[in-house]
């Protein structure tokens, strides 16, 4: 696919800074409420209208619903999570990437969805199911994080989409920066497919 190690690299969401020396990152999670020629509008969940620019280079993600059926062992995945009990993670929200995917932004860092949030970006080595939940072992750099997978989860996939897709009414993630006067760039846009809000 056209420049799919471009549009993979940025959904693996670890922008945090190293694009923007000079810009502030952000990520920022709406509905679009208006659509120009070369910019669009977010309204996030306050209702804080965000007015976008969307530069030619700019990537878009079409984003679909997933399932936990779709992980297994040696799936790439980001996990979107938050703080659990013996140094686990509690995934509000998994990505999973395509094959071409694997390796990419590997690790597990900080993250902006919830209090304390984190964002891990690794392979699956061992998928352990238990009554009330499933667990997963991920392996990214010779290190290990336990995530645990709850009924409250949500799961997404990715292909690379087309701008086309930024309508009045689509849910998005937007990656980007603010620049010094206020100005919002958007590098990536996932859109969410059929009302879908992108779970990362």
């Amino acid at each position: 696919m056209k420049r799919i190690s471009t549009l993979i690299a940025v959904a693996t969401l670890a922008l945090a800074g190293s694009s923007f020396a000079a810009d502030r990152p952000v990520h920022l999670r709406g509905e679009v409420t208006a659509v120009g020629a070369g910019d669009f509008v977010v309204t996030d969940r306050k209702g804080t209208k965000t007015t976008i620019k969307l530069p030619e280079q700019a990537q878009v993600l079409d984003v679909s619903r997933s399932s936990q059926a779709a992980i297994q062992e040696n799936s790439y995945l980001g996990i979107a999570a938050a703080p659990a009990p013996q140094g686990k993670v509690r995934a509000m929200g998994v990505m999973v990437f395509p094959e071409a995917a694997r390796g990419l932004n590997e690790g597990h860092f900080p993250w902006d969805l919830g209090d304390r949030g984190t964002m891990t970006n690794a392979t699956v080595a061992k998928v352990v199911k238990k009554a009330s939940a499933t667990e997963l072992e991920m392996r990214f750099g010779g290190k290990a994080q336990q995530v645990v997978l709850d009924k409250d989860t949500v799961y997404g996939q990715f292909v690379p989409g087309k701008r086309e897709l930024i309508v009045v009414g689509a849910k998005v993630l937007v990656i980007g920066a603010s620049a010094a006067d206020g100005a919002t760039a958007a590098n990536a846009v996932m859109v969410g497919r059929d009302g879908f809000l992108p779970p990362i």
